[in-house]
């Protein structure tokens, strides 16, 4: 993906979070209040990005931080993406609470772009589309800092796991959708086992900081 075309991406879920969020909520449930940044493009400007996760963004939601476990989606998400229409877009959406910090160990020292209240701002695109997107962000966690997030996030994520495990042991063989108790439960599970390699990957010094 070229870089002018990853920027317009942004500018897209931008306008895309704004149409969501004039809908009622009686309509779409889930709302986006804020929409950030993160990844390759807060880096120096390249003329080509990866495919693969060129455009991050991470969507701070009503939702409760119990439903916003790390790599999973809250309930009416997929409705809000079929709203979006960003579902089938080149975009990789992280979904994350109002109740908690936007940042962890993936979502590094993002930068926002859009919010309901004062929508897009286009003087950060702009100095993304310079490739000046380092500028913009904030100062990195002290490790205890970061340890922390993560001790959080881990009980969070421990608690959806073992949600959606014993919601898919209790429907196991009823009728309806499988595959998507089954996605559920992998969502869950891969997001503990990262937060997880994370946390580990700090190293004792870090421990009961």
């Amino acid at each position: 993906m070229k870089w002018t075309t990853a920027v317009r991406t942004l500018e897209e879920v931008a306008d895309r979070c704004a149409h969501v969020s004039r809908q009622p909520a009686g309509i779409v449930r889930l709302r986006v209040e804020q929409a950030w940044v993160f990844g390759a493009l807060l880096g120096p400007r390249r003329d080509v990005l990866d495919d693969a996760g060129a455009v991050r963004v991470a969507l701070v939601t009503n939702a409760d931080e119990a439903d916003c476990a790390h790599l999973t989606q809250p309930p009416a998400a997929g409705h809000w993406l079929a709203a979006s229409g960003l579902a089938t877009r080149p975009v990789t959406l992280t979904f994350r609470s109002a109740q908690a910090p936007v940042w962890n160990h993936l979502v590094e020292r993002p930068v926002l772009f859009w919010t309901v209240g004062d929508g897009t701002d286009h003087e950060v695109l702009g100095q993304l589309r310079a490739g000046d997107g380092e500028l913009l962000r904030p100062e990195p966690p002290t490790p205890a800092e970061l340890a922390g997030r993560l001790d959080r996030e881990l009980a969070v994520s421990l608690g959806a796991l073992g949600r959606a495990a014993r919601a898919y042991d209790e429907k196991r063989w009823a009728p309806g959708a499988p595959a998507r108790r089954a996605d559920a439960l992998a969502d869950a599970a891969l997001g503990y086992l990262d937060l997880r390699a994370a946390r580990d990957g700090l190293g004792p010094a870090s421990l009961g900081a």
